[in-house]
């Protein structure tokens, strides 16, 4: 096992993708930090990769926007460490987004062809199973009492302990499963006649991801998840061209035209799952609101999010400090609300709070980066590739929108952030590459 990693880095990437929703299974505790098996994946990937670069003595590195983004964001996240009080957050915090950057690098620098396909296939499968897994407790009525629905069914949560986390990771992933059925049946129609094995492969389990995801997504009754599915469905609509806007505006007449019908066929209570929010949106005195088992969650939501504007009003430049929003909470806390809950459940202002204007900017610069790279390439390329690109598309839509709910960076799914944007990157090595004739042209010789 180590072994293989060390020799064989890219066997710890098709791992992470089933350890990043099943790492949770079995952990270790270090002190006041949690170590699972992306932890230890990682640590040899990044070992492996290294080891390789100094035997060879060549230096490889893609250079792109992303690239660029991710250190913009880095650099702000470091500089805001100044105002920090409690170094074991800001150091996890910083971990974290430094992982996210070497795991970009290695998939975007190293990975052929084939083996994104393979990586591609790796996500799909881990959704499939962590979806099928959220399904049968739905429909098993298997969770605890306090994530019963209507009729009894229970929330969809699978291995994450929690819906929303759940349904982010489901609503990441969907949009590579759905843009790769869209985009290869041609493809796999193709190479069934000439006997080909990828897309015959590869379209049917995308399939199949799509409907497993989309069921469990919507199974979590996570507003954050329904809204991000539309947003990126959006973008992945928009990047398909013009004749993709023709049907929509011809879909969009259509719905006005049968008026409230379309509506009455949705599953019962989404329209007020989505809407109950904006009746508090906007309350000035949120503890003269009466707490019932309907708002709980609402009020509870709309605490933090005042709590993390007060943080950032405190402190507009800096914030209070890189990963400090749980040890400046109960300073800026409402009444009732005394549990920090770890982020803000709003990942914009909990940058805010914890960054300032120095900090959203970073972020924004990385957000920039990537939306812009998958675009071009969901524009630029065609086939597995396209679908790939579109998948990267909409992944960044779905974690825009259900970021103003929730904070998507947890449970380890900021690696799949990673492995999908490596897998769009522009395949260019700031000094080296992977082809023996490309590298006679571009490696970094190390004397």
């Amino acid at each position: 096992g180590c072994c293989s990693v060390l020799l064989q880095p890219i066997l710890a990437v098709y791992a992470l993708a089933f350890a990043v929703p099943f790492g949770s299974l079995r952990e270790f505790s270090l002190g006041e930090m949690t170590v699972g098996a992306s932890q230890f994946l990682m640590l040899g990937l990044l070992l492996g990769w290294f080891l390789r670069m100094a035997a060879f003595r060549q230096v490889r590195l893609v250079w792109s926007p992303v690239t660029a983004g991710l250190l913009c964001y880095l650099g702000t996240m470091v500089i805001s460490v100044w105002p920090a009080s409690d170094l074991i957050p800001a150091t996890k915090e910083l971990l974290k987004w430094a992982e996210l950057l070497l795991l970009y690098l290695f998939v975007a620098t190293e990975l052929e062809p084939s083996e994104r396909r393979t990586l591609t296939v790796s996500l799909l499968l881990a959704g499939i199973l962590q979806g099928a897994l959220g399904i049968y407790q739905f429909v098993g009525h298997v969770g605890p009492p306090a994530f019963v629905l209507f009729g009894g069914y229970v929330r969809a949560h699978g291995t994450f302990l929690q819906p929303n986390p759940f349904g982010g990771y489901m609503g990441l992933l969907l949009p590579l499963a759905y843009a790769t059925t869209f985009t290869l049946w041609p493809e796999a129609l193709i190479a069934r006649r000439r006997h080909g094995v990828w897309p015959v492969l590869q379209w049917p389990l995308a399939l199949l991801a799509s409907g497993v995801m989309l069921a469990a997504l919507v199974m979590s009754w996570s507003r954050g998840a329904l809204v991000g599915f539309a947003f990126g469905l959006g973008l992945v609509a928009l990047a398909l061209g013009r004749w993709v806007w023709m049907a929509m505006a011809v879909i969009a007449l259509v719905l006005l035209l049968l008026g409230p019908l379309p509506l009455s066929i949705l599953p019962g209570g989404v329209l007020e799952r989505l809407s109950d929010i904006t009746q508090y949106v906007g309350a000035r005195d949120l503890t003269a609101i009466e707490i019932t088992d309907g708002n709980f969650s609402i009020i509870e939501r709309l605490a933090h999010w005042q709590a993390a504007w007060r943080m950032f009003a405190g402190r507009p430049w800096l914030g209070v400090g890189t990963g400090q929003y749980a040890s400046a909470y109960r300073s800026v806390a409402l009444p009732r609300w005394q549990d920090p809950l770890g982020h803000a459940h709003n990942y914009f202002l909990n940058v805010l709070a914890e960054g300032g204007l120095v900090g959203l900017f970073g972020h924004l610069v990385f957000v920039a980066t990537a939306l812009l790279v998958a675009w071009r390439a969901a524009r630029r390329e065609r086939g597995w590739r396209r679908g790939l690109a579109l998948g990267a598309l909409g992944m960044m839509g779905h974690l825009l929108a259900h970021s103003l709910f929730d904070n998507l960076y947890v449970h380890e799914m900021y690696l799949v952030i990673a492995m999908l944007l490596g897998m769009v990157a522009p395949a260019r090595c700031g000094s080296g590459a992977r082809h023996p004739q490309m590298a006679a042209a571009r490696d970094l010789e190390i004397p």
